[in-house]
């Protein structure tokens, strides 16, 4: 007769417990990276939304500017300073207050960004500086400057830094690698191009054409600004090249 306080242990055996663990591993496996590709593409949409409102500023800018964008090189340096221009294209919004978020201009994805926003673009104590730490960053976008309300709403703004003059985002420059990259057009319109995409239909050529070079795509007074290892993009800014 067996006592009633007598209890009957179970455990796993040796292979049960290897089989558990591959299990486990194998679900790890399938689920880890889909985890990690659905936080990727929202911060791309996070990413979209702040090139949205990088536009809506400029155009807010242009608005109180006789139709023009930001433009760092009609900017005197009496009034805003900056060893590279292209901190003065985010400069020139934040000093009339209208786009003052530094977080803004960078995305969570970009491989040089170091996790800490800077505090300003504006630096507190002169008004007419953009902050040291701000202008040591690497922008996640290039920047169009010279452009006008009445240019065609086909004209890239900003886009995401690394595109190249081939339509292509450059693997050891770019935000999301090869992966692709979003511009902004002066029509309010944000688009996500992956690399994947056909070149040449990427953009509308400033002769209406179709093409891939960025800079074709702009009008010939406009220049490209970009942080250290952009794309087209350089700090002093890149000319627009007319197209063929």
């Amino acid at each position: 007769m067996v006592s009633a306080d007598r209890r009957t242990t179970a455990g796993f055996t040796l292979i049960e417990l290897l089989t558990v663990i591959a299990i486990i591993g194998i679900l790890a496996a399938l689920i880890f990276p889909t985890v990690g590709k659905v936080r990727e593409t929202a911060q791309r949409t996070v990413d979209a939304n702040n090139l949205r409102e990088v536009v809506k500023a400029a155009q807010i800018y242009a608005a109180d500017n006789n139709d023009r964008l930001p433009d760092p090189q009609a900017i005197p340096s009496s009034t805003l300073n900056a060893d590279d221009k292209v901190m003065l294209w985010p400069g020139i919004l934040a000093y009339r207050g209208i786009l003052k978020d530094p977080a803004f201009y960078f995305a969570k994805n970009d491989p040089v960004f170091n996790g800490a926003y800077p505090a300003a673009i504006i630096d507190p104590g002169t008004r007419n500086t953009l902050a040291t730490d701000f202008t040591t960053r690497v922008l996640s976008f290039e920047f169009v400057g010279g452009l006008r309300m009445s240019d065609a709403p086909t004209t890239p703004v900003a886009f995401t830094r690394g595109l190249r003059n081939d339509g292509q985002w450059d693997v050891n420059s770019a935000v999301y690698r090869d992966a692709g990259g979003h511009i902004a057009f002066l029509g309010g319109n944000v688009q996500f191009y992956p690399n994947l995409t056909e070149a040449a239909n990427q953009l509308t050529l400033a002769n209406g054409r179709k093409g891939s070079n960025v800079l074709q795509a702009i009008p010939a007074n406009a220049r490209v600004y970009a942080t250290a290892f952009g794309g087209v993009g350089t700090p002093a800014g890149t000319p627009a090249s007319l197209p063929q």
